[in-house]
């Protein structure tokens, strides 16, 4: 009992006067997939650590440091939601002086909002965009416009008559289930990131081929406004943003997935199909 009074008189001051820090908040105003960075005047340790107070999907702390000045503690937090998004409070440790920061309002804008004429960098728009394949489908259609014309004159000069030539129809679940064992290998491999390129760019290139709309080149929250205006997946809008923010959140924000994530990936990507195909 004597033991029991000595631990409480010694953690019961700690836990009425925790510390409660206000945020100094270097960037209110972000693009989604960018970092915010919050100061916290909070003597910085060797050992320190932050978690949300509450379960937040949201967003997530993706590093703690300290200051250039070694006098305060910076957050680095990604969010995964554009629009106004309040953080709940953080719960925060450094060299056993614990504390809380309090929430606070962010706003995180899209890099292609219809109203947004203002210039970005190149650098800006590289970290969020897909991998851009681009120049080899470039590529691609020249060697193959090359191959079509040799073998027509080739038949032309044999035959000495005319010779159409027909280009081979591209059939678009055919290209997904091509996709599908490219990543499946990728995965067996080992490679996650080149099986999360190829699983997401599957998808948006049979989007693509089945409404003639360039979904390969469009952010996730670019394919969700345009799934409103699509008259052949506009009901599939829920499949199709959960496969490609799970990818988001692996590919932009750098979270471990486990093994039954991957799944979802590869198996989310093939039910859609079939539900399509049928």
């Amino acid at each position: 009992m004597k033991k029991l009074f000595l631990i409480l008189f010694f953690l019961l001051p700690a836990v009425i006067f925790a510390e409660s820090f206000a945020p100094e908040i270097q960037n209110s105003e972000i693009f989604l997939g960018d970092e915010v960075v919050v100061k916290v005047n909070l003597a910085p340790s060797e050992n320190i650590s932050a978690t949300f107070g509450e379960k937040f999907a949201d967003a997530k702390i993706r590093k703690i440091e300290a200051t250039p000045e070694k006098d305060a503690v910076l957050l680095k937090i990604v969010v995964f939601k554009s629009g106004e998004v309040e953080l709940p409070e953080i719960n925060i440790t450094s060299g056993g002086v614990s504390g809380t920061v309090e929430p606070f309002k962010i706003t995180v804008q899209t890099r292609t909002e219809e109203a947004d004429t203002e210039l970005r960098g190149l650098k800006e728009n590289a970290a969020i965009k897909e991998k851009d394949y681009t120049l080899l489908y470039v590529l691609a259609a020249l060697l193959l416009a090359a191959a079509l014309i040799f073998a027509f004159f080739k038949l032309k000069k044999k035959f000495a008559k005319k010779v159409v030539e027909k280009i081979p129809e591209v059939v678009p679940a055919e290209v997904a289930k091509e996709f599908i064992t490219k990543a499946e290998a990728k995965r067996k491999e080992g490679d996650f990131e080149s099986f999360t390129d190829l699983v997401t760019l599957g998808l948006k290139t049979y989007m693509s081929l089945k409404t003639h709309k360039n979904y390969v080149e469009m952010t996730t929250s670019e394919v969700k406004r345009a799934l409103k205006r699509d008259h052949i997946f506009s009901g599939d809008a829920e499949a199709v943003l959960s496969i490609l923010k799970l990818a988001d959140r692996y590919k932009f924000a750098d979270e471990p997935l486990k093994p039954e994530d991957f799944d979802s990936l590869i198996d989310g990507f093939r039910a859609f199909l079939k539900k399509k195909e049928a």
